[in-house]
């Protein structure tokens, strides 16, 4: 009898590891690897995952999807696709946001107004009118970061997208999004600052093109694009099966 039990106990324990590992690491078929495993504020990111997960796929590798999900498709215009996984567990205000913006097409005809070589680029709250940008508003949010009181450990590495704040208040995010182009001092500096909220899966390709483009002002602080760099839409979409 007491074998029995001890067997019984053995092969639950080799189910809940199982049960583990996937849903800890595999994630859907064809989705990227990520912890799921605690949701909600104070997600221990593992940022190796992260590191090893940034541009590991293909656009290709993704379908549109017909709700709305953690996978986001920019199209931009003469550059092509970027493919950015969004992290609800480690900001869900923010990814809430994103993506009710995303439901009505919000970004559909914005710019990458601000672009920086070897820091990040940024867009997601102008469009083009008469030859210059014009502010397209939205409502501000809780800013996820350390100094705001909220425990985010996705640091801004290569790859990963964060919310631009519009002024020095901690709650000034509203639509503004920038994607880091390379690691350095200068992006690490962010981090306890800045909302960090997914990563990019693909198309690192494109963020390299757009943050190398030729720039009005490059010495300044807010360089803009010569030629205006636009997000075509941001859809939905999923990984194939």
């Amino acid at each position: 009898m007491k074998n029995a039990i001890r067997i019984f106990g053995l092969l639950l324990t080799v189910i809940l590891l199982c049960a583990c590992v996937v849903s800890c690491d595999e994630g859907p078929t064809g989705a990227a690897k990520y912890d799921t495993s605690v949701t909600g504020e104070g997600v221990n990111v593992r940022m190796t995952r992260v590191k090893e997960q940034v541009d590991s796929m293909e656009a290709e590798d993704f379908e549109p999807s017909d709700q709305a999900s953690d996978y986001v498709l920019i199209k931009v215009k003469n550059y092509g696709d970027i493919v950015v996984v969004l992290r609800g567990d480690i900001a869900p205000i923010t990814v809430k946001n994103f993506k009710t913006l995303v439901e009505n097409k919000f970004y559909n005809g914005t710019v990458f107004h601000r672009v920086i070589e070897n820091f990040m680029i940024q867009g997601g709250g102008y469009v083009v009118f008469d030859g210059s940008f014009r502010e397209k508003p939205a409502d501000e949010i809780k800013g996820e970061f350390t100094n705001n009181g909220v425990v985010n450990n996705l640091t801004h590495v290569r790859g990963v997208i964060s919310m631009a704040r519009v002024s020095g208040q901690n709650d000034s995010a509203s639509s503004q999004f920038f994607i880091v182009h390379q690691t350095n001092d200068s992006t690490r500096n962010l981090n306890a600052d800045y909302a960090t909220f997914g990563y990019v899966l693909a198309g690192m390709d494109v963020v390299d093109a757009i943050a190398t483009c030729e720039v009005n002002n490059p010495e300044s602080s807010a360089p803009s694009p010569v030629e205006d760099v636009v997000v075509e839409s941001i859809t939905f979409v999923q990984p194939k099966k």
